[in-house]
């Protein structure tokens, strides 16, 4: 009896820290927000860091080099890409009321034309008054940082963040360590290998990020160039950009290159709908698996479920982690609750049996044969 009521206790005292930790994590999701945001940092910093380290560096070196590297990619890149993106940008946000404009034309045209599409009613097609709604877009874009409050702040925590991270990169044992000493000395081999496994699927998610957007603002810039389409190297930067938001980023990267061909001609705007539907097919069918699918292992259904879920609770920054959390989460499950049920997953190489062929009538046939042989 006693032991049934002091069980009762604990789980009660177990279930009200986990709900105060929970409210005080909600509380403190800025923090939070930095704190993930260095560890990203770190793990984009810590496999160049460790390579040098093999070679004979040390760590302090490999980790000075690691940075200027950065800092000089950085430089170099800003230094060609932000006067064109800038050029692009602001001729295309000077245009773009024009644009909408030709496009609201052309759909009162066809409104007027046939009537089934509502030309003359209020509810149609012609009563969209796009025009209006990219003015209003573009005056909202232009006063964000204006009335953002959060500024200072922001930049503040990106600081933040990347101090935190070089400090994780030039020791990370000593806070390894504190998080071990958090469990019992037998269960703390258990605990490494799980931060291991979850280093390792993030590491897989952030380099498969990477390559992606790399490899769609290649082919993006590439098609729309030879479509003639204007603002081709925007574009481009948006989609690649835009390419971290999972199924919904790509949809609306779509939408400004189909709206500028649209006013050229309604074949160039289908010709640029079909490329972006290549192009992302060729991501989906060709780079996610390769690069991304064998260390991420998520479900189309879950990514979907965590972009919504995330993106609720943190806004954008939730539906940029949605994906390496949801991937910590799977780990987190699989480890400490579907392998202990013995349901553990399939395994990594199905080619590969765990068993001989024909079974246990197989391995029973075999060990006959082996003793028979035996003298």
């Amino acid at each position: 009896m006693g032991s049934g009521l002091l069980q009762s206790v604990r789980f009660a005292l177990v279930l009200g820290l986990l709900v105060v930790g929970g409210l005080l994590l909600y509380e403190l999701i800025g923090v939070v927000e930095v704190l993930v945001l260095a560890l990203l940092i770190a793990l984009v910093l810590a496999p160049a860091v460790d390579f040098l380290v093999g070679v004979g560096l040390p760590r302090s070196l490999a980790l000075i080099a690691v940075v200027m590297g950065v800092v000089v990619s950085f430089g170099l890149l800003g230094y060609i890409v932000v006067p064109l993106l800038l050029d692009q940008g602001g001729e295309f946000v000077t245009r773009a009321p024009g644009v909408a404009r030709r496009v609201q034309d052309y759909a009162q045209g066809m409104g007027e034309r046939y009537p089934a599409l509502g030309g003359s009613g209020s509810d149609g097609v012609a009563s969209l008054d796009l025009t209006e709604a990219v003015q209003q877009v573009i005056q909202r874009a232009g006063e964000l940082w204006r009335i953002t409050t959060r500024g200072a702040g922001l930049l503040l925590q990106a600081v933040g963040a990347v101090v935190m991270a070089l400090y994780m990169v030039s020791n990370p044992r000593p806070l390894l360590n504190g998080i071990l000493a958090l469990f019992p000395l037998n269960k703390r081999g258990r605990v490494e290998e799980i931060l291991d496994l979850i280093r390792r699927r993030v590491s897989g998610w952030i380099l498969g990020q990477l390559a992606a957007m790399a490899l769609i603002f290649v082919l993006t810039w590439i098609s729309l160039l030879i479509l003639g389409v204007e603002f081709a190297f925007t574009f481009a930067v948006i989609t690649g950009v835009l390419e971290i938001v999972p199924f919904f980023g790509p949809i609306l990267a779509a939408v400004p290159p189909i709206l500028v061909a649209f006013v050229d001609s309604p074949t160039k705007a289908l010709l640029v709908v079909i490329v972006y539907v290549v192009i992302h097919q060729i991501e989906a069918h060709i780079v996610s698996p390769m690069v991304m699918a064998r260390s991420v292992r998520l479900h189309p259904v879950v990514v979907i479920l965590a972009v919504l879920a995330m993106g609720d609770l943190l806004g954008l920054a939730g539906i940029i982690l949605a994906v390496p959390t949801a991937a910590v989460v799977t780990v987190l499950l699989d480890e400490l609750y579907v392998k202990p049920l013995g349901a553990a997953p399939a395994p990594e190489n199905p080619e590969e049996p765990d068993a001989p062929p024909g079974g246990p009538k197989g391995n029973r046939e075999t060990a006959g044969r082996t003793g028979a042989s035996r003298p």
